[in-house]
């Protein structure tokens, strides 16, 4: 057993009080550990060297004295898919194509269809629940009108033709969380943060009568009607409450510690390390959206950067093509190309908006020294069999797909290092040689491993140029009712 899946079974045995983190092949234990997240964690976890980055098995930075080829990183963010989801029929990875539900029976994941026309449950107790303490049985009895086996679906490859091929000619991540148990807002915090803030949820009650200069509702730090759940500051008598409720049967004792805020923070964020630097960013997301994490940063939301480096993601694709792109982006699809079940949004039409951007990114001057990762923010309420490592009260939550796309991606190569969403952040970090902002950014593989700086690549030879898809809608008309219940599966034969 690989040191990173020792860190993955630790739900699993019981051991509740300790947390387990993978680091470069080190273990480290730390009973009764404050949270990762906290705003100013600063200092490095005892058992880390200074200044030596915790890349994994079989690491590849670039050789010494050597400076790194990768002059631009573009973190690619989509809604609500695990693993297995998207990729546990992908040849090689650890994937399934059964799942347990809360009865003990094992069930078949049936093939996934283009659009599910309902959301699934994926808020921060669903995501314990679905894990029930490592036993990832609980996806079954997350509350979207009752229990429902709708998330025991996975796609084939004739389902994501463009994401599978990304995947046998870059890097798939197997072992990549998302930052937290749901839901998006918070997962978003993470990748530009390294933290939530302890914030628990989306926003609530919208104020109707909040209005910015320019006429349009408020959101956030503009919105005094908002609200949001996080966290108290907890005593580390009751952070090993919460630690220690891991279970359906612990739920409400996780909402005791919970506090009304308003969704307006001032944390330190990615972004202020890269103006410190004098390093270009810009960051593509809908405004007032769950997505849109930096409308929560009240020093970012008031300040020069908000117009022309918060942008909205309709630009995204152009600012490639017009050779604007910056040197770090964040690029978040808007509704309806996010991937995010309900709602009418068809997979084949999201993949196609990621294909189109990717697309104009390698036929650029920028793809021969650019990094491009693409995941997903949570598990948005599928089915995933890998009980993730229990690092702090926030999580992890189960897994979701990571792609790396580079000329220096290793080819075809899947990646079974432990990774989380703040390991970009580390990423983009080690590159640029900026500070790690909290406990997680510092603990978090910096992904070298996905990548091969040794050696000299063809930026031209690695281009895969794909074509857009002919998007139909569901690739069938029949349902099978898989269970007595309140909703049928729309099946589709393998």
């Amino acid at each position: 057993m690989s040191t990173s899946d020792k860190g993955s079974t630790r739900r699993a045995t019981g051991r509740r009080s300790t947390w387990i983190a993978v680091l470069g092949g080190i273990i480290i234990l730390a009973a009764g550990s404050a949270y990762f997240d906290e705003p100013g964690a600063s200092k490095r976890p005892p058992g880390l060297q200074e200044g030596r980055p915790e890349v994994a098995r079989e690491p590849s930075p670039p050789a010494e004295g050597a400076k790194s080829p990768i002059e631009r990183v573009v973190f690619l963010i989509k809604e609500n898919r695990t693993f297995d989801n998207y990729f546990g029929r992908y040849p090689g990875a650890d994937g399934v194509s059964r799942g347990r539900i809360s009865t003990g029976e094992m069930v078949d994941l049936r093939v996934a269809t283009d659009v599910l026309t309902h959301d699934l449950g994926h808020e921060f107790l669903d995501g314990v629940r679905a894990i029930n303490g490592g036993r990832m049985d609980g996806f079954d009895l997350i509350p979207i009108g009752g229990a429902s086996l709708d998330g025991y679906t996975s796609f084939t490859r004739e389902g994501i033709p463009n994401y599978w091929a990304y995947a046998d000619n870059f890097v798939l991540g197997d072992r990549t969380f998302s930052p937290m148990y749901g839901p998006t807002f918070p997962a978003h915090l993470y990748t530009v943060g390294a933290q939530a803030g302890r914030v628990t949820g989306n926003k609530l009650n919208r104020g109707l009568f909040s209005r910015e200069k320019n006429g349009r509702v408020g959101a956030y730090c503009s919105d005094r009607g908002e609200t949001i759940n996080r966290f108290t500051r907890l005593s580390p008598t009751e952070r090993k409450v919460v630690m220690d409720a891991e279970e359906i049967s612990d739920l409400e004792r996780i909402e005791e510690f919970y506090e009304v805020v308003r969704p307006c923070f001032d944390f330190r964020v990615l972004p202020d390390e890269l103006n410190d630097a004098g390093i270009s960013w810009r960051y593509y997301a809908t405004p007032g959206d769950w997505r849109n994490a930096l409308h929560a940063i009240k020093h970012i939301r008031y300040s020069k950067y908000w117009g022309p480096n918060v942008v909205t993601p309709q630009q995204a694709t152009e600012d490639v093509r017009q050779q604007r792109l910056k040197e770090v982006s964040w690029v978040i699809p808007p509704t309806g190309f996010n991937d995010h079940p309900g709602a009418g949004t068809s997979v084949c039409k999201s993949e196609n908006w990621a294909v189109r951007y990717i697309n104009a990114i390698m036929r650029s001057k920028y793809w021969k020294s650019t990094a491009i990762f693409m995941s997903w923010d949570d598990f948005g309420g599928f089915f995933d069999h890998v009980p993730p490592p229990h690092y702090d009260v926030m999580g992890l939550g189960p897994r979701v797909p990571m792609l790396i796309i580079s000329p220096y991606a290793k080819a075809g190569y899947i990646d079974h290092t432990t990774y989380e969403l703040s390991s970009v952040v580390r990423f983009i970090e080690d590159i640029f040689g900026l500070e790690q902002l909290t406990r997680r950014d510092r603990q978090s593989s910096n992904m070298f491993n996905a990548f091969d700086f040794r050696h000299k690549v063809n930026a031209d030879e690695r281009k895969l140029i794909l074509p857009l898809r002919e998007c139909t809608g569901l690739p069938v008309d029949s349902t099978i009712s898989y269970r007595t219940g309140w909703r049928a599966f729309a099946a589709a034969q393998d």
